[in-house]
């Protein structure tokens, strides 16, 4: 992805930025790879427990599509702009450090749950914490390598989220499958399900990155010092932002809403082939998730590593929306996989499409941050992120779980023809994305260079 390297916003202030030194950066890199990893894990959790939840609690695939995807996604991407807001400002080692905690205990709070609705708010907690991660740390990775050494930081960063998918999933089926064999009776709470236990043990562990944090850096402490007042980035006004998005309305429309359509693929694939696995090839959930989590271990990382030198190897021939003619690809290339996934007659003819539908699946993980840091001047990155991470969850993550969930309920009226949905929801939703992804591949670059170039309008003016 050495297309990032390219984009640099002018620096703000009088004073040479300050970089830490390259154990630091890459601790800092190390720690919120972690982070994303345990982000993913405990987001991931829930498609390995539709079944156990829906046994447990009485609901339909639709209410589950709900839980599993427009709840977390709604309030992601109501919290994330004004949480960005304090991202491209303040302290972000804090803030980020904040949201793992918030995350984790919800998680872990899942498992308490005794009613539907105490799902439903432990996952808007989940959803409010996570919406911190993303737009904080490609913020701050943003800083703390140089120009030539940010694009492979990034993409490092990004193959955490389809370590946590494959991790997520592997963990939740080894956990699933010794507490249904083994249950927990604790003090004062009684005996637990599977899928509670299950749900405490996923979120717990990732307070441990928490502490980790705090030996993270934050360049805009380093810079100036703790306590000076001028610690803290530019206060870019909202006005500014919203002049540059409408300046350049045509490239951000395109990508943000093609890859949230990709998204919907992708997310209502990701939360209920487990479900199919089960469904149609009589699989336990938790030989599901082991053999699901297992692929996805090897096949996602693949995937991701592998969209992003592909993207580096067209930005290095010339190509200079390399990333974006890599997202066009993978919008072609997944229905024509996961077709035969979803179509196989037998369990071992699927497999193989499936470890090729994860690659896939997440090889846009590392993509699409890049595209938008290409894209963002400076000082705007962590809003830029938070709208594009806002915008990919709510028609990603909301949007695909429930459709697939609706369609099996109400319009195919058969669990049973769960494949059925997923397929539907999956040609429809790259049917889209791919026309608005090549929407942008001529104003892509001059919005690159406008914010290459872009100066605060106090600047302007003098």
């Amino acid at each position: 992805m050495s297309s990032t390297t390219t984009i640099q916003a002018p620096v703000m202030t009088s004073s040479a930025p300050y970089l830490p030194s390259r154990g630091q950066a890459n601790y800092a890199l190390g720690v919120l790879l972690l982070a994303y990893v345990f982000s993913i894990m405990d987001r991931q959790v829930l498609s390995l427990l539709v079944g156990p939840i829906q046994q447990s609690l009485h609901v339909n695939d639709t209410w589950m599509g709900m839980l599993h995807g427009f709840t977390f996604a709604a309030f992601y991407s109501l919290a994330g702009l004004p949480i960005a807001r304090l991202i491209d400002r303040g302290n972000r080692r804090m803030i980020i450090t904040v949201g793992i905690g918030l995350w984790c205990l919800a998680t872990a709070a899942s498992g308490l749950a005794t009613e539907f609705w105490h799902l439903l708010l432990a996952r808007v907690g989940v959803a409010v914490g996570e919406a911190v991660l993303l737009p904080g740390a490609v913020s701050l990775i943003s800083d703390l390598f140089v120009p030539e050494k940010r694009g492979r930081a990034l993409g490092v960063f990004g193959a955490g989220g389809p370590v946590g998918v494959g991790a997520g999933l592997l963990a939740t089926g080894l956990v699933l499958g010794y507490f249904s064999a083994h249950p927990l009776t604790l003090p004062l709470l009684g005996a637990l399900a599977p899928w509670q236990t299950t749900l405490m043990s996923i979120g717990l562990p990732g307070l441990i990155v928490l502490l980790l944090m705090f030996g993270v850096s934050e360049p805009r402490l380093d810079r100036a010092g703790p306590t000076t007042p001028t610690s803290v980035a530019p206060n870019v006004p909202l006005g500014e932002v919203l002049a540059f998005l409408r300046a350049n309305r045509r490239t951000f429309v395109a990508i943000v809403i093609g890859m949230g359509c990709y998204n919907a693929a992708v997310y209502g694939g990701g939360a209920w082939v487990p479900s199919y696995l089960v469904r149609e090839f009589g699989w336990s959930y938790a030989k599901a998730g082991t053999v699901m989590g297992l692929i996805m271990c090897v096949s996602s990382p693949l995937g991701v590593l592998g969209a992003s030198w592909l993207g580096e190897y067209w930005r290095r021939r010339g190509v200079a929306n390399g990333n974006l003619r890599v997202a066009v690809l993978a919008s072609i290339l997944l229905p024509l996989c996961a077709t035969p996934l979803l179509l196989a007659p037998s369990a071992p003819l699927a497999l193989p499409f499936l470890a090729l539908s994860a690659a896939l699946w997440v090889c846009l993980f590392g993509i699409g941050p890049a595209l938008i840091v290409e894209i963002a001047p400076a000082p705007m990155r962590g809003q830029f992120i938070a709208l594009f991470t806002g915008v990919l969850n709510l028609v990603g993550v909301g949007i695909g779980p429930l459709a697939i969930g609706v369609i099996t309920d109400y319009v195919l009226v058969d669990p049973a023809a769960i494949g059925y949905s997923i397929l539907i929801v999956t040609l429809i939703a790259c049917a889209l994305a791919c026309p608005l992804l090549l929407r942008a591949r001529h104003s892509f670059k001059h919005t690159a260079l406008r914010a290459r170039e872009w100066q605060p309008a106090s600047a302007t003016a003098t």
